[in-house]
C-alpha cells in the first residue's frame, strides 16, 4: 500500500453475504438473576461443533470453485479468451448457489457499466460514471424485500467498486477491456461473493504471472484455520465469556467484538480463496485485528479494517475530491460514499459520517499535540528508527502512557459505534434508525459526548 500526504479517515463496516455472527444485546438487567453458564462440554456440542461443521459444509463449494478458477488460469491449453469466459461463469456459478436473487441485477449492472465505458468523455464525465451502480443501489433498496437486499448487498458492493474502479482508470489511460476480460473480471469466481475487491490489472496477473511461493498452500491452511478461530469467537465464546449479566459496557464491548471477529472471519475466507485461486500473496492481507483490536488511534482502525476498500476509496474518491473539496471535504465524500455503497441505511451511515468525524477530530488534535511537544504522540505511528520527534517512547516516560490513553479512547469508541449490529430480529432486514437511536441512548450517547469535549478541547488550543 502506497503512502500518501494527506491522510484518509474511512472505515467499512464487514457485511458479507449472510454471514452476520452477531450476539443479541438487552441492557435492560436483573441483577440479582442467577445465570448459569454453559460447561465447555456444551459449548462444543451446542455451538462450537455445529459452527465448524456447517459453515465448512457452507463454504466448500467456493473453495472447490476456486480451485478450477487456479487450474483454468494456470493451464496453457486455455486461451485468454476461454480463460475469462470460464472465470465468468464460475462466478455466475457461485453467485446462482449462494446469492440467487441478485443474479439478475449484476448483470444488468456490469452491462450498463460497459456501455458506459464506450461513451465519450464529453458526454460522461466522472458524475456519469456512478451512475449505473447508483442506480443499481437506489433501485434495489426502494424495490427489493429488505431481507434480500440485506442478504446480497455486499456482493452489489464488490461488483459496483470493480465497475467504478476500471470506468476511472479508462479515463486516465484510455485502456479499454474487451467484454470478455470485463465480464470476467467483474463475475471473477474467486472475488464476486466475500470479495474482497481487487483491481483489473491484478485480475489480468493472475493469468500472466505467478506471483506466489512454494509455501502458498501453507498461507491457505492458516488463513483458513483463523477464519475459523475468529468465527467460533463470535459466534460462541464471545456470549460464553461475558454473560447476559454483565456490566452494559462490558456487553457493549462484547456485542461489538463479536460484530468485529465475524469480519475477521469473512476477510480470511477471502484471503484463503483468493490464494487458492492463485492471486499474488501480496493482495490476501485484508484485515489486520491486532492493530484493530489494539489500536494507536481510530485512523489506524479504519485503514486496517479492510485494506482493500481502503486502498480503493483512497485512489478513487479521496484523493480526487481532495482537489476541489478539500480535506475535509474529501473525508465526508469518501465516508458518504462508504455509506452509499452499503445501501441507503440509517444506521450504516450513521456509524461511518460518525466514525469519520470521530477520526478527522482525533488526527487534528494528535497532530497539534505532536507538534507542540516535539513528541511522537500523533495519530499515525512514525517509521520505525526514522522518528524525527525529540521526545518518543526511548527517552521520554510519557509518552508511552499518553498513547496508551488515546488507544484506550479508541477502544471506547468502537464498543460503542459496534454495540448495535446484533442479532435482533431487526438484523436479517437491517437496522432502523429507532434502533440505532435506542442503542446509543441506552448508552448515554457517551461516545458523542466525548468527542464533542475532544474537539472542543482541539478548538480551545489550536
Amino acid at each position: 500500500m502506497d503512502d500518501v500526504e494527506a491522510p484518509i479517515f474511512y472505515d467499512d463496516e464487514g457485511d458479507f453475504v449472510g454471514h452476520e455472527y452477531f450476539q443479541d444485546a438487552d441492557y435492560e438487567y436483573d441483577y440479582e438473576e442467577n445465570i448459569e453458564r454453559e460447561t465447555l462440554l456444551e459449548l462444543y456440542q451446542y455451538c462450537l461443533s455445529p459452527t465448524v461443521y456447517d459453515t465448512a459444509s457452507y463454504i466448500l463449494p467456493l473453495l472447490i470453485s476456486t480451485i478450477l478458477f487456479r487450474l483454468c488460469a494456470r493451464s496453457q491449453y486455455i486461451s485468454h479468451k476461454v480463460f475469462h469466459v470460464l472465470s465468468m461463469l464460475i462466478g455466475i456459478y457461485n453467485i446462482y448457489h449462494y446469492v440467487t436473487e441478485c443474479l439478475y441485477i449484476l448483470l444488468v449492472l456490469c452491462i450498463f457499466s460497459y456501455i458506459t465505458l464506450h461513451v465519450p468523455k464529453n458526454y460522461c464525465k466522472s458524475v456519469g460514471i456512478f451512475l449505473p451502480p447508483l442506480f443499481i443501489i437506489v433501485y434495489c433498496e426502494f424495490s427489493m424485500p429488505p431481507v434480500v437486499w440485506h442478504k446480497i448487498r455486499s456482493v452489489v458492493m464488490t461488483m459496483a467498486m470493480k465497475t467504478i474502479s476500471v470506468a476511472i482508470d479508462k479515463i486516465d489511460s484510455n485502456n479499454l477491456p474487451n467484454i470478455y476480460s470485463y465480464m470476467g473480471y467483474t463475475f471473477c469466481g474467486v472475488t464476486c461473493l466475500f470479495g474482497p475487491w481487487i483491481s483489473f490489472k491484478d485480475y489480468i496477473s493472475a493469468r500472466y504471472i505467478n506471483h506466489q511461493d512454494k509455501w502458498w498452500i501453507l498461507c491457505a491452511i492458516q488463513c483458513t484455520f483463523l477464519s475459523f478461530v475468529f468465527l467460533t469467537m463470535s459466534n460462541c465464546w464471545t456470549q460464553w465469556i461475558v454473560m447476559d449479566n454483565s456490566w452494559k459496557w462490558l456487553l457493549a464491548y462484547r456485542d461489538a467484538l463479536s460484530f468485529r471477529t465475524s469480519h475477521y472471519f469473512i476477510s480470511y475466507i477471502a484471503s484463503t480463496a483468493l490464494l487458492i485461486g492463485g492471486f499474488p500473496q501480496t493482495l490476501t492481507t485484508i484485515v489486520k485485528p491486532l492493530k484493530v483490536e489494539f489500536p494507536r488511534s481510530l485512523v489506524q482502525v479504519v485503514i486496517c479494517w479492510n485494506i482493500p476498500m481502503h486502498f480503493w476509496l483512497k485512489t478513487y474518491i479521496f484523493r480526487p475530491s481532495i482537489k476541489y473539496l478539500g480535506k475535509f471535504g474529501a473525508i465526508t465524500m469518501t465516508y458518504l460514499t462508504s455509506a452509499l455503497l452499503h445501501g441507503l441505511n440509517f444506521q450504516l451511515a450513521a456509524v461511518l459520517l460518525s466514525l469519520g468525524f470521530y477520526t478527522y477530530i482525533e488526527f487534528q488534535l494528535r497532530s497539534m499535540l505532536a507538534n507542540i511537544f516535539d513528541a511522537c504522540i500523533s495519530s499515525k505511528q512514525c517509521t520505525k528508527n526514522k522518528c524525527t520527534h525529540t521526545y518518543n517512547t526511548h527517552n521520554s516516560w510519557w509518552v508511552f502512557p499518553t498513547n496508551m490513553m488515546f488507544s484506550g479512547l479508541s477502544v471506547f469508541h468502537l464498543a460503542y459505534l459496534g454495540l448495535m449490529f446484533d442479532t435482533s430480529e431487526l438484523q436479517d432486514t437491517g437496522y432502523s434508525y429507532i434502533h440505532t437511536i435506542e442503542k446509543w441512548y441506552q448508552l448515554g450517547f457517551a461516545s458523542h459526548w466525548v468527542m464533542f469535549a475532544t474537539y472542543c478541547i482541539y478548538f480551545s488550543i489550536r
